[in-house]
């Protein structure tokens, strides 16, 4: 690692996470262009089947990318799809040297990526940053390594551990911050599935044109999860449904969990989980890489279930 290798790999990344939500099934790729210490273009996969991060800074440095050191926090694509190989454009501009975070496990790139750059006389530093990439793309990669889509709960909970739907017409108790936070964390997924309804980006509906309703049985959740495997829908939220938690945490398919701790003590409504056949505390779940972010009225906690 060379200094300002993290600085400009960070930029890389924060570039990455403007295309959330828009991307899928490609994972968020950012990437800046430095020369002598100094930016000279940058890019990131704006949406599906639009250039990639590595064609959109390659284009705003111009002939200034000759000599000049690329960061990227994905692997670049070495095949046809949507679009040209970004190998074939890195090297073609006369990039001297590619600092990636992150190998692409896409069967169909797998190293062939970096091994192309290299054996053009590029320069490969790959590993900077990570676990910031790990996280970043974390969707995309449990996808693409499993062909399964990742699913994630939220809820929302009273001190005294009832559930407040996450609903329109809850939004009162919620700040414009949560609000937000709630807004922006649909966005981030293919499909979010709530007490009664599932609710499709566009992509997605000729897929699963015949669910017009789930959520009420554990029954409708499978035969979505099915449907799923191996199409395009990359992740899942599930925001209610006491039925479908339960089967998803018995069954250990959550990949992620996120939950708001609202302090208010209710009298009505159910908790959110049936019968998990957890006996023991020790026998509990856990969850690991917590994060505890403190919102005006929430306290919002996140982390990966860790099954046994």
């Amino acid at each position: 690692m060379r200094p300002l290798d993290e600085k400009f790999m960070r930029l890389a990344l924060d570039l990455a996470q403007k295309g959330e939500g828009r991307t899928s099934p490609n994972p968020m790729v950012g990437a800046v262009v430095v020369k002598n210490g100094k930016i000279v273009g940058q890019g990131y996969h704006r949406r599906f089947g639009l250039p990639h991060a590595e064609v959109n800074a390659l284009k705003a440095a111009g002939t200034k990318a000759k000599g000049a050191t690329l960061y990227i926090n994905l692997e670049p694509c070495c095949y046809f799809g949507k679009t040209p190989p970004c190998t074939d454009a890195i090297i073609q501009t006369g990039i001297k040297r590619v600092v990636c975070a992150l190998p692409d496990p896409n069967p169909r790139i797998k190293g062939r990526g970096f091994r192309k750059l290299r054996e053009n006389g590029i320069e490969v530093d790959v590993g900077i940053l990570k676990d910031e990439a790990l996280k970043l793309n974390e969707i995309y990669l449990k996808f693409i390594k499993s062909k399964n889509p990742f699913l994630a709960i939220a809820i929302a909970q009273t001190i005294n551990g009832k559930v407040i739907p996450l609903a329109e017409n809850s939004k009162n108790l919620f700040s414009e911050k949560t609000k937000r936070i709630l807004k922006n964390l649909k966005l981030k997924f293919d499909a979010v599935l709530t007490q009664n309804s599932l609710q499709l980006n566009s992509k997605l509906k000729n897929i699963l044109e015949k669910e017009q309703k789930a959520g009420k049985e554990a029954k409708e959740l499978i035969s979505l999860l099915r449907k799923a495997k191996g199409k395009s829908i990359t992740s899942i939220l599930v925001q209610g449904g006491k039925e479908n938690l339960t089967y998803l945490v018995k069954n250990q398919l959550v990949d992620k969990i996120y939950y708001f701790l609202c302090p208010r003590i209710s009298f009505k409504d159910t908790e959110p989980f049936g019968d998990l056949g957890v006996l023991k505390v020790t026998d509990s779940i856990d969850l690991k890489n917590r994060e505890i972010h403190k919102l005006k009225d929430h306290i919002l906690i996140t982390g990966y279930p860790i099954w046994r």
